[in-house]
């Protein structure tokens, strides 16, 4: 038989296992981890397959070797095996025996070394954003709704983003590559384009783990946390699941994951930033950075913590509306405009305003419902009018200052 003859049987047995293989594991797990095998050729009973990278090559024997060796077996025939190799052919020596068991029914020890075999980093601390995101750390991009979270997280990552349009998200990633000047077309972010991720589903974690391992991104962005699950926020053992997931997701291939997450619509004043987070409080635990955006009355503001360096901010930010050939954009406010301090809150002087124009006392719910603004702030308002004198409290409300002993001012 010539040799074409003879890769063109190989490449048809490899099609015949690949075909069985479909019908043992689950479409999801097939397309993850079986279809992206190439066939790379045949060595007397070996078949040669490539993978994309070592990662993938390791999760993939640890994972799923029965099933492969279970249809090699089938369809080959049990003198037949398998050999896993990468691209890198200098990694290919260490892939030898792709579906070779122990043999001896043991358990497998766990890895142990000693702790002066740790890996030892370069540098005590680097950045991944500098004063933002420490390297390769998982955390929390926290905020309240609309308050740009997701305009903070993009950059070149790999993203899912489930509540925003493939025109918006694009819309935004060019005006952000226009504003620093760089190429749209080579700019190195990944989008995941799944209709729905599910990461308390195993079969869905087992398809981001691919994905992570094959692009290789610095950093994965989930956006929002919400949209990636169906558990209970407020059930610590079900929030442990998911976040002890996507640790080990980052111990195994480096990457730093951002989760884009919401605060609480009344968060304790007296607690730190991180306890405003939705949900459990193993959530704050959990994370090695925090990015945390809040809006004071018209000024917004970012402020980071750390788990191992030292916090940053409150840097003030706003978003910037279309211009020209420019949309809208999260930008850090100018350092003349920083200085210069957030905007006056106007709130006082509508106050005096409208004493000024009574003839009796104003309660505070009168104040509230003509104002049309919440209590806390209005309550916030009228103490500090009162610390300044402007204003005085009666039996019956508030009045200026300069009118409390009028007589218009007493009860007929």
């Amino acid at each position: 038989m010539s040799e074409d003859k003879h890769r063109s049987a190989d490449a048809d047995l490899w099609t015949r296992i690949l075909a069985r293989i479909a019908e043992i594991v689950s479409p999801g797990c097939f397309d993850t981890w079986f279809r992206p095998l190439a066939f790379a050729g045949r060595e007397g009973s070996t078949l040669l397959l490539n993978v994309p990278n070592e990662t993938f090559r390791k999760w993939l024997l640890d994972t799923y070797s029965e099933p492969l060796r279970q249809a090699v077996t089938q369809i080959a025939g049990p003198h037949f095996e398998v050999r896993i190799l990468t691209d890198n052919a200098a990694e290919r020596s260490h892939s030898r025996n792709a579906c070779e068991q122990t043999g001896n029914g043991t358990s497998v020890p766990l890895p142990v070394v000693r702790a002066s075999a740790l890996h030892a980093p370069a540098q005590p601390q680097t950045w991944l954003v500098e004063q933002l995101w420490t390297n390769g750390a998982v955390g929390v991009i926290g905020g309240s709704p609309k308050s740009g979270k997701s305009w903070l997280a993009l950059g070149p990552v790999l993203l899912y983003a489930a509540e925003d349009s493939a025109a918006a998200l694009r819309a935004r990633l060019e005006t952000l590559s226009r504003i620093r000047q760089l190429d749209f077309a080579s700019l190195d972010v990944r989008v995941i384009t799944a209709e729905s991720l599910r990461l308390d589903r195993i079969e869905d974690q087992d398809r981001l783990k691919a994905t992570v391992f094959v692009h290789h991104p610095v950093l994965l962005v989930l956006d929002p946390l919400v949209r990636v699950h169906a558990i209970d926020e407020n059930v610590a053992g079900q929030v442990a699941a998911l976040l002890g997931y996507l640790r080990t997701l980052q111990r195994k291939t480096g990457v730093a994951v951002a989760l884009i997450h919401h605060l609480r619509k009344n968060p304790s004043p007296s607690g730190g930033a991180g306890y405003s987070l939705r949900g459990s409080s193993d959530l704050y635990a959990w994370l090695d950075s925090f990015l945390c955006l809040r809006k004071h009355h018209d000024q917004l503001t970012l402020s980071a913590e750390h788990r191992s360096a030292q916090g940053a901010g409150p840097f003030p930010l706003e978003l910037a509306q279309p211009s020209g050939d420019t949309g809208a954009h999260l930008r850090l406010v100018s350092t003349d405009r920083a200085e210069a301090g957030p905007k006056e809150d106007a709130l006082p002087g509508r106050i005096l305003q409208r004493l000024s124009g009574a003839t009796e006392p104003i309660t505070v719910e009168a104040l509230r419902n003509g104002l049309q603004v919440r209590n806390q702030r209005v309550v916030a308002a009228l103490r500090q009018l009162l610390s300044q004198g402007a204003i005085q409290r009666l039996p019956r409300g508030y009045v200026l200052a300069a009118q409390s002993s009028l007589p218009l001012m007493k009860h007929s």
